[in-house]
């Protein structure tokens, strides 16, 4: 689904004790949206954060990643 969005910035924020789902599985979910990103050669365009924490707005990385693909 989220290639629905390609070629726009696309960045996931995970928690290592979120208990929606296993770090594994959303591994290998954003191994496919990268792998669509990286086919349509805008790769630079999508990124994963993981932190330790739970189910929450982290905001560290996601705002870095804001700054460059928004050219603050």
């Amino acid at each position: 689904m989220a290639m629905l969005i390609a070629p726009r910035p696309f960045m996931v924020e995970r928690g290592h004790n979120d208990g929606v789902g296993l770090d594994e599985w959303v591994g290998y979910e954003f191994a496919k949206v990268k792998r669509g990103y990286d086919k349509l050669g805008v790769g630079d365009r999508t990124e994963i954060e993981w932190f330790d924490g739970p189910h929450t707005i982290h905001g560290v990385g996601t705002f870095e990643f804001l700054h460059k693909q928004l050219k603050f």
